[in-house]
């Protein structure tokens, strides 16, 4: 099937709110003696911030009874930090032009919850540039789960075989197969080399190199 339609990651592929993530948790979790350092952080990046710290405080043996404040005070943090600092990242403002010269459908399937994608927009300008934007925030399951990818498909009232999803984590290149869907996956620089990102069909360093050209290859 031709592809039409275009569907978009958020955090860490739209906008470079990883380092936020990540320094939002080491705040909030720092004080309850969970060390979240790169390495470690970068394990669980994809996740939402529920199934995030389900994995943590398991791991150090945190009263579950915890999890929905911590919740709050690391999405309160992160909202916060993107409102003041928030900035895109290179090649989304060109991407999206060129999915609008194409008559793509343009959405947006993000894991984290729908104020930050409200955040996002203000602070990037980013607003009215998506047909319909889907959280997976009140859903049963997020990333690698692909509902969110399929909701978002729905509401553009496109065919999951005819949307191309653009990610940068793992779990959402997962997700984004899982729902039958083309994939690009930009990961971040450090993890660029490894062999997990071969079940994409495009991987590449940045967005600048969304291109008619490429489109064309993957059948758009």
């Amino acid at each position: 099937m031709k592809l039409d339609t275009a569907i978009y990651d958020m955090d860490g592929l739209l906008i470079d709110s990883e380092p936020l993530w990540h320094q939002a948790a080491k705040e909030v979790m720092g004080v309850m003696g969970i060390p979240l350092d790169d390495e470690a952080y970068a394990t669980t990046i994809g996740l939402r911030t529920r199934e995030f710290l389900e994995h943590w405080f398991s791991m150090y043996g945190v009263a579950a009874v915890h999890l929905p404040e911590t919740e709050e005070l690391i999405t309160r943090r992160v909202i916060e930090l993107v409102s003041q600092q928030g900035t895109l990242m290179p090649g989304v403002l060109g991407s999206i032009e060129l999915f609008r010269k194409k008559g793509f459908r343009i959405g947006l399937a993000t894991s984290s919850p729908m104020a930050l994608v409200e955040a996002m927009l203000a602070r990037t300008g980013l607003d009215g540039s998506f047909h319909a934007i889907s959280s997976a925030e009140l859903l049963p399951y997020g990333k690698p789960h692909p509902q969110v990818y399929l909701d978002c498909a729905q509401s553009l009232g496109s065919s999951p075989l005819r949307c191309l999803c653009l990610e940068d984590s793992f779990n959402g290149m997962i997700a984004a197969k899982a729902a039958r869907m083309k994939c690009i996956v930009v990961p971040e620089s450090s993890v660029y080399h490894l062999e997990r990102w071969l079940a994409a069909d495009r991987i590449l360093p940045s967005l600048e190199h969304v291109d008619a050209a490429l489109l064309e290859s993957l059948g758009g």
